[in-house]
């Protein structure tokens, strides 16, 4: 399952239960932004990094893009 997806099962599952963040989700974007942007692209989940230069990864984006 893709982050994104398990991110907005888990933020579902936190509103559905009455948790509420301190910080407003739109400067936690931001934030998470920011260490994106600040972080090398070895590190981040890119074509260049993660789980993408994996052999699977690598042989899912040849299947996927040619």
């Amino acid at each position: 399952m893709p982050w994104v997806q398990a991110f907005a099962l888990v933020a579902a599952d936190m509103a559905l239960a009455g948790i509420t963040s301190a910080i407003p989700v739109d400067q936690v974007v931001d934030a998470m932004y920011q260490v994106g942007s600040a972080m090398p692209t070895a590190f981040r989940e890119t074509a260049e990094g993660g789980l993408a230069t994996t052999p699977k990864g690598k042989a899912l984006a040849k299947e996927i893009f040619g």
